[in-house]
């Protein structure tokens, strides 16, 4: 629990009932102080816990819902036993907002658990949730203005409803201009100034308001008579609201999606810099290294010109194949493989004899494509961890069907066990999961050890 917070809701609680109860004694009404005052507990709240900007907003209009909710429901329950309209009034929206306040803590906490990565509000951001709230405000008061009994019957407005929303063309028609239009205006190439933006956004409400308004008016026979009577100004009312919730629904929903890939390209980009760290160190390891120049130089005395020549060969192949992928995303299968089988015959020159690797690739699965070294490090892995002597054969089974290749090998224990970090799958299934959301299913026994990789 954060520090401070049961305090914040009793104190917004209390003051939720005093502004029922003054406004209740004077006459005036209390439901724009009341919302006022819900919307900024939401938005400590908020902060308290550093929730993202569409978290922030979406809880801003979740609470005035179920603050409307909540506050009739216990506002009927009461009237029912007490009947003095000074104490139900204060009463219902106390217990309200202490509802309102801890259902809401119990929302951040389970959502701080679950997406810690969420960013965190900036002057920028707080700037335009404040003009929300005011928005939202003089919203709410004009229309407690238009829907008073003076302007129209409830029974008016409830069939102007029933027209707007009858008209499903009008409305589909609506909804999609308003997803092209939110995501053309926060298109990162956009580069409106948030003036022209504000007056851009201002202009296109209008005009949706005003072809929900006469596509509704002109389905309704006569087509153009009294096209500027009372039922068309109580249409106007009810696009404007529809309008007003689809733009707010849909500018919610795309900053979520956009907040959310943001967050993922951050972590794709730490991850892939992190892996070709990794791919750096293999490339200068100086264990991998001294022992291929030991190999060398055994060849070399041994008076093996033309073996370690074509060793050379293979390794500078090697080195060259690693420099070559190290800015690449995915390379295919084959070109993975060759280097593997390169790898495989250098390992083959040190260990001769108690080590086999089988390749069985079909062959329509040479096109797709694999992380760059991932094979070859489940490979090595495989060579560093298991003992290699001609007692038992270290196997290792490269195996494809299709949608997946699969690394196996038998299990070995060494007398003395290599260190290991783990980072090396660590990353490989990281970035596995960030380029194509699949996972790198990973089995172990205390005979075999496979690691099963999506072909992308």
């Amino acid at each position: 629990m954060k520090k401070g917070v049961t305090l914040m809701i009793h104190i917004f609680a209390l003051l939720h009932a005093a502004v029922a109860l003054a406004c209740r004694i004077t006459g005036v009404i209390d439901e724009l102080v009341l919302t006022m005052l819900t919307m900024i507990m939401a938005l400590l709240l908020c902060l308290k816990w550093k929730r993202s900007i569409e978290f922030t907003a979406s809880s801003i209009i979740i609470v005035n819902i179920l603050g409307y909710i909540f506050g009739s429901l216990w506002a009927y329950i009461f009237s029912l036993f007490i009947r003095e309209s000074l104490i139900i009034h204060p009463l219902s929206t106390l217990i309200t907002t202490e509802m309102i306040g801890w259902g809401m803590v119990g929302i951040l906490t389970l959502f701080k658990s679950k997406h810690s990565e969420s960013k965190t509000l900036s002057s920028y951001h707080m700037t335009w949730i404040i003009t929300a709230m005011i928005i939202i405000f003089f919203f709410r008061f004009g229309m407690l203005s238009l829907f008073s009994r003076e302007l129209c019957e409830p029974g008016e407005l409830i069939t102007a409803t029933k027209k707007v929303f009858s008209n499903s063309f009008a409305l589909i028609v609506l909804i999609c201009v308003n997803i092209l239009f939110v995501r053309g205006v926060s298109n990162k190439e956009n580069k409106l100034k948030p003036l022209s933006k504000a007056l851009l956004i201002f202009i296109f409400v209008l005009a949706a308001i005003l072809f929900e308004t006469l596509i509704v008016k002109i389905g309704l026979p006569p087509v153009f008579e009294n096209l500027l009577d009372k039922e068309t100004g109580l249409i106007a009312i009810v696009s404007s609201i529809t309008e007003f919730a689809i733009i707010c629904i849909i500018y919610i929903i795309n900053s979520a999606i956009t907040s959310r890939n943001e967050i993922k390209m951050e972590r794709y980009k730490a991850n892939m810099a992190q892996y070709r760290y990794l791919k750096l160190k293999k490339q200068v390891n100086p264990h991998f290294l001294f022992n291929s120049l030991n190999v060398l130089n055994y060849l070399i005395i041994d008076e093996k010109i033309e073996q370690a020549s074509t060793y050379t060969q293979k390794l500078a192949a090697l080195y060259r194949y690693m420099i070559k992928s190290e800015d690449e995303d995915l390379v295919t299968l084959k070109d993975e493989l060759d280097f593997v089988e390169q790898y495989i015959d250098l390992i083959k020159v040190r260990f001769p004899q108690g080590f086999k690797v089988n390749i069985n690739i079909k062959e329509e699965d040479y096109l797709r494509h694999v992380l760059p070294c991932s094979i070859q490090l489940l490979v090595e892995n495989a060579t560093k961890h298991n003992a290699i002597s001609t007692d038992k054969e270290l196997i290792i089974n490269i195996e494809s069907n299709g949608t997946e290749i699969s690394i196996e090998n038998n299990i070995i224990p060494k007398l003395t066990k290599s260190p290991s970090t783990g980072l090396g799958q660590k990353y490989i299934r990281q970035q596995y999961l960030d380029l194509s959301g699949k996972e790198v299913q990973i089995e172990c026994t205390d005979s075999i050890y496979k690691v099963v990789l999506p072909l992308l």
